[in-house]
């Protein structure tokens, strides 16, 4: 486990970077909700510019802050690494945008009629990509670090605020990944998950192994999509939730 002094720079590190998430996201949304629904396509081409350029700015500040963590994280562990730094893809922040957008706009009134169900299907997707393309900084920065540290043995995954939803706590229940051609992080909408680094190979803390063991008694005589179902039964079983129709809750 990481010294007393790694772990509290962790969490401190992983608050800023979910308030400026956060507070980008929200913005969003309150953007969003006064969207001049008689003309959406021009409504998105006025305000997009602003938008995209502040989940850029964003995304780069989270970029920036991740190097000085990370650089700081390793040292407090007695391991000296060079931060990657990363661009971010002004390409693919449009796109998914849009498609948070007007799109999922458009979408929601050909299924309901309604501008105002459709408004707020757009705001809740929209807070929920921009919190994703801005966490995008932390999290491609943290993984390209490891990529191309030797000093570094492997990252595990870890759960931000709120309540991971059962996609986040199955992959958690994995443990520790060491090899460098599997440094994929997994994130959806409103995923407050984050990779941590390990500089050495290290027993599962209590957590994980209690996830891990009970994944196993939970799936086990299913395999593939059927065993992903009945994790996400199971954990909405025990949060007293419905799960017909269950998007993935803040991770």
């Amino acid at each position: 486990m990481p010294s007393p002094q790694a772990q509290a720079l962790t969490r401190e590190y992983q608050q800023q970077v979910l308030r400026v998430a956060e507070l980008l996201a929200r913005r969003l949304r309150v953007s969003a909700l006064r969207a001049d629904v008689a003309d959406i396509d021009s409504w998105w081409e006025q305000v997009s510019p602003q938008i995209q350029q502040e989940i850029l700015t964003g995304q780069s500040a989270l970029a920036r802050l991740a190097r000085g963590y990370l650089v700081a994280h390793a040292r407090l562990e007695g391991v000296t690494i060079a931060a990657a730094v990363v661009e971010p893809n002004a390409q693919q922040i449009a796109t998914s945008l849009r498609v948070s957008g007007p799109v999922a706009f458009k979408t929601q009134m050909a299924a309901s009629g309604s501008e105002v169900q459709a408004t707020r299907v757009m705001a809740s997707q929209l807070q929920g990509a921009a919190t994703r393309l801005v966490l995008e900084g932390d999290r491609e920065t943290t993984m390209r670090t490891f990529t191309d540290n030797d000093a570094i043995e492997g990252w595990r995954r870890v759960g931000g605020s709120g309540s991971p939803c059962p996609f986040c706590l199955m992959l958690i229940g994995r443990g520790a990944v060491y090899s460098k051609e599997s440094s994929r992080f997994q994130s959806h909408d409103r995923c407050s998950c984050k990779p941590e680094l390990l500089y050495r190979r290290e027993p599962e803390p209590p957590e994980v192994r209690r996830l891990s063991e009970e994944w196993s008694r939970v799936t086990s005589g299913h395999t593939g999509k059927a065993a992903i179902e009945a994790w996400r039964k199971h954990i909405a079983g025990q949060r007293g939730q419905r799960t017909e129709g269950a998007e993935p809750a803040e991770g």
